[in-house]
């Protein structure tokens, strides 16, 4: 039943857009962080996705390319999250001499999480959350049409 290889998709999708409000919460909660040193700052952490091929791959190395070929209907796809990255944004240096952190200038630098830049990614990440889910729904409905087939 292939069919059925149509669930991982939208789990894998709910699955990273949930890791991704998880990045995102770490970075609002970071928000006001500050430092001597820029080096020393929170940074902005970003989630990198991509095609989840991994089935595929074990297929090609365990059996053979000459039997995965027989295979190419099997479409177990979906989306892994590859890396966590940080943003190359550098800090604002901000002048403040009666900070106990400013350096030899009065500068803190704080850190580039921007709250409304936060906002906006985690309404996208709960958008294709919901629309994950309803691509569920519509599996699911279809997988139990086709169950219901042979009934009378």
């Amino acid at each position: 039943m292939a069919f059925l290889s149509s669930f991982d998709i939208p789990i894998s999708g709910m699955t990273a857009q949930q890791f991704r409000l998880d990045i995102i919460a770490q970075n609002v909660a970071n928000g006001d962080d500050y430092a001597t040193r820029p080096e020393d700052v929170y940074k902005r952490q970003m989630v990198v996705f991509n095609e989840d091929k991994t089935f595929k791959r074990i297929l090609w190395t365990k059996m053979g390319q000459h039997v995965a070929k027989r295979f190419t209907y099997v479409q177990l796809r979906g989306v892994e999250c590859t890396r966590v990255v940080e943003d190359p944004t550098p800090p604002t240096p901000v002048y403040s001499p009666n900070n106990p952190l400013a350096d030899e200038y009065g500068y803190v630098y704080e850190t580039n999480v921007d709250i409304a830049v936060e906002e906006m990614d985690a309404m996208e990440a709960s958008n294709m959350y919901n629309a994950n889910v309803e691509v569920w729904n519509v599996v699911k409905a279809m997988a139990s049409a086709a169950l219901r087939i042979g009934q009378g």
